[in-house]
């Protein structure tokens, strides 16, 4: 899909570069977040393997949720751009903290019971 090739007036290029880095960043995260719930079920697959279960897929699921946030935010973002304007996000960094917050809470349980 070729998209249209817009104006690059002020610093729209430089905008929609920075929109792109972002995406990058988050999808490095969301990468990050379910590589480790993979090796935390396959750490865990000797001891208790249904809390390590719980706790991969918990990471899993909150990769794919972030990488899910970071497609919407950069075609939201990248269209605002293209008008002129710029969506200023406070709803999806707060659910994204309070779920990082929610994992965090399960690999603190995981890691406590498995001592």
């Amino acid at each position: 899909m070729v998209r249209d090739i817009i104006e690059n007036r002020d610093s729209t290029a430089r905008d929609h570069l920075a929109n792109e880095r972002t995406f990058l960043a988050w999808v490095r995260t969301a990468l990050g977040l379910v590589g480790l719930g993979v090796l935390l079920e396959r750490l865990g697959a000797g001891n208790d393997h249904v809390i390590a279960m719980a706790a991969g897929i918990g990471f899993i699921s909150f990769g794919g949720l972030t990488l899910i946030y970071a497609v919407s935010r950069y075609l939201w973002v990248a269209r605002n751009l293209e008008r002129g304007m710029f969506p200023v996000a406070i709803r999806g960094p707060i659910v994204i903290a309070l779920g990082a917050l929610l994992v965090a809470g399960g690999a603190m349980v995981y890691v406590l019971l498995l001592q």
